[in-house]
């Protein structure tokens, strides 16, 4: 009885333990599938707060380097020394809406000093070259690198004798002209510069005369946009004043026959001097020098003692 009354209590444990509630196979199944969703969800947002940090901080690079450029350009057009000249030519003058541009700055030492020699008399050209890559933008747009050019920008050798320009290729190697471009801002779309003549109050994509415009425009479409950059310049106003006609030297001059010409006012009376000249001549040039010829006695003491001489007796004469 005992044993039948203890294997009766331990299935009724069991029967028990067995009604326990669990989890079934589809509430794993939902909770695995929620679980994924919300570690997707994450993940994606993650990737686009990464994303999105690597784009602001192209866009802070991009924009840097812009605004470099921009202030060399400041710097360059508003401190342009008398004997800077500025061309603009088109290089397809045949298509002047579509044609690439190149801006030659010549007699500007200051004008973007780059390279090997920062002071340079030689010309200052910018300019577009194509993507070695051939790379384009979101809109099919080709890329290109705003260069500078200048002949003592890469000289052929260096002080030790070492070659320096050698056969590359890429954005490194010359052009059809055999000019060397040092790039300056990458994924530019297009470039335009335009100068404004006030006279005519008009815009002009072209530019070869001797004066100066009276405002510089520049316009830069970056990779991906829509809208191009506009800077405009203003470039310093030369004032040409006459002269007087007169120098230090012939003031200074005019000063010093002042001087000698009151001189004899002052040596007059007789004086050291003419007294002195006589006694190098003769000693009737003294008697000169009392009558007030001190300036003949005086200047003659050097080696015209005779004319001295004569001058003192002919005043001791008169006397």
């Amino acid at each position: 009885m005992k044993a039948a009354a203890l294997g009766s209590s331990y299935s009724t444990r069991f029967a028990q333990r067995s009604c326990l509630p669990g989890f079934t196979l589809m509430e794993i199944v939902i909770a695995m599938t929620i679980l994924g969703m919300i570690t997707g969800t994450l993940f994606a947002l993650i990737q686009g707060s990464v994303r999105g940090a690597a784009e602001i901080e192209r866009i802070q690079r991009e924009n840097s380097s812009i605004n470099r450029f921009l202030d060399l350009c400041r710097k360059t057009f508003t401190t342009m020394p008398s004997t800077a000249t500025l061309t603009l030519t088109l290089l397809d003058p045949n298509s002047p809406t579509t044609s690439g541009q190149e801006l030659t700055i010549s007699g500007a030492p200051h004008s973007f000093g780059f390279g090997m020699n920062p002071l340079s008399y030689q010309d200052t050209i910018l300019g577009l070259r194509p993507d070695p890559a051939g790379a384009t933008d979101q809109n099919n747009a080709p890329l290109n690198y705003l260069c500078l050019s200048r002949e003592d920008l890469i000289p052929q050798t260096d002080e030790s004798g070492l070659a320096m320009r050698q056969e590359t290729t890429g954005l490194s190697a010359p052009d059809e002209q055999g000019r060397y471009w040092m790039p300056l801002l990458p994924d530019v779309v297009t470039l335009k510069w335009r100068f404004y003549k006030e006279a005519d109050q008009t815009w002009l994509e072209e530019w070869s005369a001797s004066t100066w415009p009276d405002l510089i425009e520049v316009q830069l479409l970056m990779k991906d946009r829509t809208l191009p950059i506009r800077m405009v310049y203003s470039v310093p106003t030369i004032q040409l004043v006459a002269g007087n006609g007169s120098t230090s030297s012939s003031s200074s001059s005019s000063t010093g026959n002042s001087t000698n010409q009151n001189a004899p006012q002052n040596n007059s009376g007789g004086s050291g001097r003419g007294d002195t000249g006589g006694r190098s001549g003769r000693g009737d040039g003294g008697r000169g020098g009392d009558n007030g010829g001190g300036r003949s006695g005086g200047g003659s003491a050097s080696g015209s003692g005779g004319d001295s001489s004569g001058r003192g007796q002919t005043s001791g004469g008169n006397r």
